[in-house]
């Protein structure tokens, strides 16, 4: 089960205050998480989307484990960006250490990083999903993570971001409304540039551990455990959503 992050403020940050200069940034997390369910380390690639000086999502993706990469130093102190999505990853049975399999996920318009799983998601949910995108947008899928489906579901969806996200977990809610052995946890952050929402969220199981902070460098951070010790980080609650805007103070909603 991966460990995800995200930010987003009225000025830019650089992605080393968000991964490696907190004591437990995601840097720390991917060796020495406090909260994970399953697994120990993230040892299988990690990786970060921000927005260009155009505002177009970018991205950097990397299958060694994040203190191995050589890259972050040089990357930590150059990038700085007002939005952050950024994942460690520990991998999926099944699903493999690949560059394609590897998040967050971007397009023109969207980023996206997930946290969980669909239980053996080939034989369970995947032709459910596939059934419901478009040509175009399934013709963008370059791996075969759950995640990624996840993402192209999303983009599938009308409305604003919160109500695609809604529309997601509903989806798979009907799903497995007849198939209670099968779990899928799905904490989310999405951004379409302008929102960063994240959802904590999970059928048949118990969703990952999340957090935000509504003040946090200026900004409204979101990280699957708490970066620091700073005053401030809250628990997000099971089946509850998290909506942030640069310069505006987060709203909690039921999912």
């Amino acid at each position: 089960m991966c460990r995800i992050a995200g930010f987003i403020g009225a000025h830019p940050l650089s992605l080393r205050t968000l991964i490696t200069d907190p004591p437990h940034g995601l840097g720390h997390q991917a060796w020495a998480a406090r909260e994970m369910a399953s697994a120990t380390v993230n040892a299988d690639g990690w990786g970060a989307a921000w927005l260009d000086e155009s505002g177009r999502p970018a991205g950097y993706r990397q299958i060694l484990p994040i203190w191995a990469d050589i890259n972050l130093a040089s990357l930590g102190r150059s990038l700085k960006s007002p939005l952050w999505l950024a994942n460690v990853r520990s991998a999926t049975a099944g699903l493999g250490t690949d560059y394609a399999n590897t998040q967050p996920f971007y397009s023109d318009d969207w980023l996206f990083t997930h946290n969980g799983f669909i239980d053996n998601f080939a034989r369970t949910l995947r032709s459910q999903l596939r059934a419901q995108i478009a040509p175009e947008i399934e013709t963008t899928i370059n791996g075969n993570t759950d995640s990624e489906y996840l993402f192209a579901l999303m983009r599938q969806q009308t409305g604003t971001l919160s109500e695609r996200l809604r529309a997601v977990i509903g989806l798979i809610r009907s799903w497995l409304a007849d198939a209670p052995e099968v779990r899928a946890l799905l904490n989310m952050i999405a951004s379409d540039g302008r929102q960063m929402v994240a959802v904590r969220a999970a059928v048949n199981g118990d969703a990952p551990s999340l957090y935000f902070h509504a003040d946090w460098h200026g900004g409204t951070a979101i990280g699957s455990e708490a970066f620091d010790d700073q005053p401030g980080w809250t628990r997000v609650a099971s089946g509850e959503m998290i909506i942030a805007e640069a310069g505006q103070s987060p709203r909690r909603e039921s999912l």
